[in-house]
């Protein structure tokens, strides 16, 4: 008798959405024990629910990448402690290791057995963000990290509760090792948690039995993995290779690959990380735990989108990396920075090549999407507070990033950072209320969006003073400053960067609010102004000083100069776009009262065209490396009939062996290749794509890579690099079914 049989639909449906309430409920018990604003302000935590060897069934509407990572964490835990000190019924471990199953040191996570008449049933866990994890920066991202060991307190699986028992001896140990009491509560919420999960499931357990239950268990992973391989048997076959960059590792900048190749052949699906740059002596690597969470929750996010989040979509992915690259680092390297770095920036290349892979098939054409806010932040305001106490505030405003382009409308402005499937901020009067600062603005960022027929979501910006207490000092790290992250799509452009800037002598602020001219936006900000890096440690924040940082935003679908006129005048009258960048990048013209101008629009954009077909070819220009000869070798033996779309940009004929633009039917190349090569390409700065792409920093050898059908003038596709780094290219080798 199959599991499908021997539990009826209705049966299933009623346990299964108990185990999913029991996810959200240990999440909901975590987060008010804790109390944390990077907890109950930003959701960055997770929780779960395993088979008894693991496998993840389902997980908590929280940060996915902590989710996923739980089944490597039990593997690790029931590996390495089922002798000694071995598990039982009331036990629980806590570990935070990457080499073991964590993101990163600051993600720390509990995970408990489920025993059920003496026999192990289950696993509940719970993983969140702590708001400091020791060593030698507030916080837990060390900027100065040279080796895992300057990274602050590291736990292999520990035995934490005892048969029911907190271990207070453990406790004490822990917190005697970080600077932030307030620590103790996030420890505590994360045991709370686990037994909350723990006694949820005893209570169904006793009311359905173990063995239906279970059941439940196996059948709801079994379903997801038919699910994805009949979803993947409806895409075409092809391979798609995506590449982004971490332009700093800590200790400097520098432009590093990652680089993502996805091959699709039948119900089969690869991500191979080969090319990728290697590790660095900096924080800003991941172990291969951050990079198979990353993958997984790209593929969740691009391609099971209407399935249960569970172990049945990592059945079917094959994930292939090389050692002691910069997405699978090995002890002793530092990987602090992972979650914001390597682990997201991996996150966006699955998305970007999952998107490309569904443009692909007219049936799926529309669940495609550009890229997300490509970077986050690790911001920390640590001082000491009027009643003396010391403080350390994670800044998480940024987790109101700009969302991703669809190819039916926008991305949705400040709606969320892609990982998290609850999309929340903390509140500006909370922590206002709760931290020695004060906050002048926090506000959407004009031509923060990648310009495209369907406009990229807005990211924001935050402008804050020290207010109260003395001894402020910043500690800011990440990614994303010299080069965008979130790529556009089908001809759509990048989204905004990173940038944190330091104003001096700004005087008096209360006297500036008294006389009405409080700053409001970035513009505003009296002082002298400085660009800083945005990996910097133990940052003076004097009492006359103001910060500002912005984040990324989304990218952009489609050519922009093909944006609804309508759309780009409703963007200027909200301040979304710019009136340069109106002119310039969308082509549209608006007279002294905000109307389009269209005699002058039409002239705009017909000049915007002739210069675009002033470019050289484009097959003239770029090189087809050896990796991707090797990898697109099986393409051209492969067996191919009828037609096929790449979303709305090209036609692909097999029979014919020919693509084509479909705006004006000009061949570009044959069914087999890379319809680039078939183009005229312009390469420029990024900042071509609006401004706050990279101006502020060093940015000599990133490009903005344009390509423009020959004949109509149409941009089919866009991508940012950097000069003589590896580039994005795919080739499909069927249509799929019809």
């Amino acid at each position: 008798m199959t599991i499908a049989q021997a539990i009826d639909p209705v049966t299933f449906e009623v346990i299964w959405h108990r185990l999913l309430d029991i996810t959200e409920e240990m999440g909901i018990k975590y987060m008010r024990t804790s109390g944390s604003p990077v907890l109950v302000g930003a959701y960055d935590a997770s929780t779960g629910i395993t088979t008894s060897d693991g496998r993840l069934v389902a997980m908590g509407p929280y940060i996915t990448t902590q989710a996923h990572v739980l089944r490597l964490i039990i593997e690790s835990t029931i590996r390495l402690r089922r002798d000694d000190p071995g598990f039982r019924d009331g036990d629980m471990f806590i570990c935070n290791d990457p080499y073991l199953g964590a993101t990163h040191q600051p993600d720390v996570a509990t995970v408990a057995p489920v025993f059920y008449k003496d026999a192990l049933r289950a696993w509940v866990g719970s993983s969140g963000h702590w708001l400091d994890i020791g060593g030698p920066e507030p916080g837990g991202f060390t900027v100065s990290a040279q080796s895992v060991f300057d990274e602050g307190l590291r736990m292999p699986p520990t035995r934490i509760v005892d048969g029911g028992h907190i271990r207070e001896d453990l406790v004490e140990l822990i917190l005697s090792q970080i600077r932030e009491p307030l620590v103790e509560l996030d420890l505590r919420g994360q045991i709370v948690a686990d037994q909350w999960g723990r006694q949820r499931l005893l209570e169904l357990y006793e009311e359905y039995g173990a063995d239906t239950v279970g059941s439940v268990m196996e059948q709801a992973i079994e379903y997801v993995s038919r699910g994805m391989k009949a979803r993947l048997r409806d895409l075409p076959d092809g391979i798609w290779r995506e590449v982004q960059y971490l332009d700093h590792d800590g200790h400097g900048p520098s432009l590093r690959p990652i680089v993502c190749t996805l091959t699709k052949r039948g119900e089969e699906l690869i991500l191979d990380f080969a090319g990728s740059a290697a590790e660095v002596a900096g924080f800003a690597n991941c172990t291969f735990s951050g990079l198979r969470a990353a993958a997984l929750s790209g593929i969740c996010v691009a391609l099971a989108y209407d399935l249960p989040w569970n172990d049945g979509v990592a059945d079917a992915v094959k994930i292939l990396a090389p050692p002691r690259t910069i997405v699978t680092a090995e002890h002793p390297t530092p990987v602090s920075l992972a979650t914001i770095s390597a682990i997201i920036a991996t996150l966006n290349l699955v998305l970007s090549v999952a998107s490309k892979m569904l443009l692909s098939s007219p049936r799926y054409h529309a669940e495609a999407m550009a890229n997300w806010c490509g970077s986050s932040l690790g911001i920390s305001v640590v001082g000491v507070n009027d009643r003396g106490l010391l403080t350390v505030l994670p800044e998480a405003s940024h987790f109101a990033a700009g969302c991703g382009a669809r190819t039916y409308a926008d991305g949705v402005d400040t709606g969320g950072i892609i990982i998290n499937t609850t999309a929340n901020i903390p509140s500006i009067e909370q922590t206002e209320a709760e931290y020695p600062v004060l906050y002048l603005f926090r506000r959407q960022l004009t031509d923060s969006g990648g310009p495209g027929t369907y406009r990229g979501g807005r990211s924001a910006g935050v402008g804050m003073i020290p207010y109260g207490g003395s001894g402020h000092e910043t500690t800011f790290s990440g990614v994303g400053s010299d080069i965008p992250n979130a790529a556009g799509l089908a001809g759509g452009l990048p989204g905004s960067t990173v940038r944190y800037l330091h104003f001096t002598g700004a005087g008096d602020v209360a006297a500036l609010a008294a006389a009405g001219a409080l700053p409001t936006q970035v513009d505003d900000i009296p002082g002298l102004r400085q660009v800083r890096s945005i990996n910097m440690s133990h940052a003076r924040f004097p009492t006359d000083a103001v910060e500002y940082h912005n984040w990324q935003g989304g990218g952009g679908y489609g050519d922009p100069i093909l944006r609804d006129v309508n759309l780009v005048a409703q963007d200027l009258k909200n301040g979304a776009v710019s009136c340069d960048a109106a002119s310039s990048v969308y082509g549209v013209v608006v007279n002294s009262s905000g109307e389009v101008d269209m005699p002058a629009t039409d002239a705009c954009r017909a000049h915007i065209r002739a210069e675009r077909l002033r470019r050289p070819p484009a097959r003239d220009v770029l090189e087809t490396d050896e990796l991707w000869k090797s990898a697109t070798e099986w393409v051209s033996r492969t067996a191919a009939s009828g037609r096929t779309y790449y979303g709305d940009v090209v036609l692909i004929d097999f029979d014919c062996d020919r693509t084509s633009c479909l705006a004006c039917d000009y061949q570009l190349t044959g069914a087999k290749e890379d319809f680039r090569l078939g183009t005229l390409l312009e390469a420029s700065p990024a900042w071509a794509a609006g401004p706050v792409r990279g101006e502020d920093y060093r940015a000599e050898r990133v490009v903005l890579r344009r390509y423009y059908c020959p004949q109509c003038a149409r941009q089919l596709e866009a991508e940012v690099g950097i000069v003589g780094g590896p580039r994005a290219a795919f080739v499909i080798a069927s249509r799929g079914p019809a």
